[in-house]
């Protein structure tokens, strides 16, 4: 079990001691198979992982991204099953992945498993998205006690005092098989699920499993434009809209021209870095679902 202690509130916390409780009871979980996460933890080591049956991951979508690297790059192949207890859990709400310790023991023992894909940044892998653009800035100078406090309410009251340097836009460069694209961009999305930023819907077509990677670009337009963008995503009638750009891919590019402005991020993650070759890993990870039905 991987766990980040201190993700989500006391509600989703007394939730991961539960299920800790449980699956000592009933799975022979030992104090010796729990790995907390922390600034000063130590990686994760092959003898952890080998000897087990399955990962639980207990923690936001960041702590499922740390157990992914470190599993993939180990060459590890377990199923994982993913608690989520962040402040959107934008990858468990889009596998409908349960919330309560009941219901997340019940799809434990049922052991149902389902192969998804991966993406592959530079050398990092993703699970759900790769981000960038003066919007994404926000998840990332949230503070988290207000995470905590007010969950994604958060991030809007982040935003108030930042409008002005965001809809500056970021410059950036596309580059594919299917198009070569600049544009300044407010948001820019790499991703393979359907729920992201909290937002269903904001890529409809994406799914885990259909091997391609999904490209969203909201460019930089009026304030009064965008407004109307978000009630367009919220009503799933965004695509077409000349401001959107929507593409699917299975290799691309991205360039961003102004590192300073707006960090690129991976599964919420923020990273330094203004360039990157990102692929699709096909079937990359096997993680246990509530049905077979993918999301």
């Amino acid at each position: 079990m991987i766990v980040n202690p201190v993700s989500g509130h006391s509600k989703t916390r007394s939730i991961v001691t539960d299920v800790i409780d449980r699956l000592k009871r009933r799975h022979a979980l030992k104090d010796k198979d729990i790995f907390f996460t922390s600034l000063n933890s130590k990686p994760v080591t092959s003898t952890f992982l080998e000897q087990c049956d399955v990962i639980v991951v207990a923690g936001g979508d960041g702590t499922l991204h740390y157990a992914v690297n470190s599993i993939k790059r180990l060459g590890i192949d377990k199923p994982v099953a993913y608690l989520p207890t962040g402040t959107v859990n934008d990858f468990g709400h889009c596998l409908s992945l349960p919330y309560t310790a009941d219901k997340f023991c019940g799809m434990l023992e049922g052991m149902q498993t389902q192969k998804i894909d991966l993406g592959l940044a530079g050398d990092e892998y993703f699970h759900y998205v790769l981000a960038g653009g003066a919007i994404n800035m926000i998840s990332y100078t949230t503070n988290q006690y207000f995470k905590n406090m007010f969950g994604e309410k958060a991030y809007y009251l982040s935003a108030v005092p930042k409008l002005a340097k965001i809809f500056q836009g970021t410059r950036i460069k596309i580059e594919s098989d299917e198009l070569h694209n600049e544009q300044e961009a407010l948001l820019y999305l790499v991703t393979n699920s359907s729920v992201v930023g909290g937002h269903e819907g904001i890529v409809p077509d994406a799914r885990m499993d259909d091997g391609h990677l999904h490209v969203l670009v909201i460019k930089k337009s009026p304030l009064l434009n965008t407004i109307q963008l978000s009630l367009d995503i919220k009503n799933r009638t965004h695509i077409k809209r000349p401001d959107v750009l929507y593409f699917k891919t299975k290799r691309l590019c991205i360039t961003q021209f102004d590192p300073k402005a707006a960090r690129m991020g991976i599964d919420g993650e923020m990273r330094s870095s203004s360039f990157e070759n990102i692929k699709i890993v096909p079937q990359g990870l096997t993680i246990i679902v509530p049905s077979k039905k993918i999301a």
